[in-house]
């Protein structure tokens, strides 16, 4: 697995830059009474103080933690807690990725975040597999009423 690139965040109340969100979750774990060993308090801080950091994006510029321009692998600041379903049915995860290929999934799909690609990639597959069983019940013509004369006699009318 190859080595991941930190992505700095800025302290905007006290003006300290960090090297990266653990050092970061390290240095503040006290704000949510948690543990500076854990290497996700970091993520706790960011859902209790979400205004409070920013984030610096590829270009160099300083963006909140939910902007579109955010590293992927920032934390999407949401109210649920890091691996467990949202009301709207989403859940926070790590996933070792391929980058090649994803840069190829990219284009092919015209996405430009890994978020955005994934989403993309599985309303492709529920598309397909909604073809594919339109196709089985055409042919099996099963619950369709398109084998009977009387409905087809109507149809063409």
């Amino acid at each position: 697995m190859g080595r991941r690139e930190a992505h700095r965040v800025k302290d905007v109340k006290t003006g300290r830059i960090y090297p990266a969100k653990a050092a970061a979750g390290r240095d503040l774990a006290h704000l949510v009474a948690g543990d500076p060993k854990d290497n996700f308090v970091w993520f706790k801080i960011a859902r209790t103080f979400p205004e409070r950091f920013l984030v610096e994006d590829e270009h160099g510029d300083w963006v909140t933690l939910d902007d579109a321009s955010a590293p992927v692998g920032t934390l999407y600041v949401r109210e649920d807690a890091p691996h467990q379903r949202s009301e709207s049915g989403t859940r926070l995860t790590t996933l070792e990725v391929d980058e090649r290929k994803l840069e190829m999934v990219k284009t092919a799909l015209g996405t430009r975040t890994l978020r955005d690609t994934v989403d993309r990639a599985f309303d492709e597959v529920l598309v397909r597999a909604a073809r594919a069983e339109t196709v089985e019940r055409l042919k099996t013509m099963d619950g369709l009423d398109l084998d009977k004369r009387s409905v087809m006699e109507k149809a063409w009318r």
